[in-house]
């Protein structure tokens, strides 16, 4: 017999101070489009992320498979940062 599947969860609040990530609206979101975005680190958070500043805002990407540093420009795709522009 088939277990019946748990009722979804509420999702949890978001912290206080918390970057939130912007909101999808025509098309495409700015790290779900089929190109990488030049946007720039505005601070480093733990686990290998980091808070960029975009055309929309700011975002919260991952910096996991590059080396990058605060002020720096990197190239993000689908929420990934994929490059350091070079200066």
């Amino acid at each position: 017999m088939k277990q019946p599947e748990p009722a979804p969860q509420p999702a949890a609040a978001p912290q206080p101070g918390a970057v939130q990530p912007p909101e999808c609206h025509d098309e495409v979101c700015i790290t779900c489009s089929d190109t990488a975005v030049a946007v720039t680190i505005a601070r480093l958070l733990p686990d290998s992320l980091a808070v960029v500043d975009t055309e929309a805002g700011q975002e919260e990407v991952s910096v996991a498979l590059v080396s990058a540093g605060v002020g720096d420009t990197i190239l993000v795709h689908a929420g990934e940062a994929i490059a350091v522009v070079p200066t």
